[in-house]
Formats: C-alpha cells, sequence, structure tokens
C-alpha cells in the first residue's frame, strides 16, 4: 500500500541545471573533457611544425564535433531534446518488442473466422 501522493514527472522534465543558452553543466564538462584530451595531445612530443599542425587541426575538430552533438536538436519543434535523449529513445525502440497482427489463415477460399 502506498502512502502519500505520487508525483509524475513528463519525460521532458530533466534535473541537469542550465548555465549557458541551454547548455547545461555536464555539457560543459564534455566539452572541457575533450580539451583536456587534446591538450594532452599536443603536450606530447613530436613538436615539429606539421606535426603540430596536424594535432591542433584534430583537436579543433574533435572539439567542433563535440560542440555540434550538443548543439544538435533533432526534432525542430521540440527545442528540449537532445541528440543523445532521441538517440537513446531510438535504441530502447529498437531493442524493445514488437507486435504484429497476422491475418488468420485461409482454408477453401474462405476465413477461418468467418466459416460456420
Amino acid at each position: 500500500m502506498k502512502k502519500g501522493k505520487e508525483f509524475v514527472f513528463p519525460e521532458n522534465v530533466d534535473k541537469e541545471y542550465g548555465i549557458w543558452k541551454g547548455y547545461t553543466l555536464r555539457d560543459f564538462g564534455y566539452v572541457f573533457a575533450t580539451l583536456g584530451v587534446g591538450l594532452l595531445l599536443v603536450v606530447i612530443p613530436p613538436y615539429g611544425p606539421i606535426i603540430m599542425t596536424i594535432k591542433l587541426f584534430v583537436v579543433i575538430l574533435a572539439v567542433t564535433i563535440v560542440m555540434a552533438l550538443l548543439t544538435l536538436r533533432p526534432v525542430s519543434g521540440r527545442r528540449n531534446i537532445k541528440i543523445r535523449q532521441w538517440f537513446n529513445t531510438q535504441q530502447r525502440y529498437a531493442r524493445s518488442q514488437k507486435l504484429y497482427f497476422l491475418e488468420p489463415k485461409k482454408q477453401g477460399g474462405r476465413h477461418e473466422i468467418n466459416k460456420r
């Protein structure tokens, strides 16, 4: 037996705290983690000009991809749905059990249900 009132929150309500223009603290964490890994990549030798250019290009590309994934909204009418949520929903649906309704087998050119 349950005691008290049960609260149901819609799926589009989240516990994350928005910091700036739709970005949350977790989003900034992803960006800073990418920048940290990129900084480690740049600090590791060799330090030739061509190799440093390639390293910087890879770091800038990685940060750009992370920012694009954080900014992308797959449903244009719903600004609160992020690409991660949409992708997780798609995966859950693909793993869920599907129901297929089949037509009854025919016997003698007539449906079994209509036969009397």
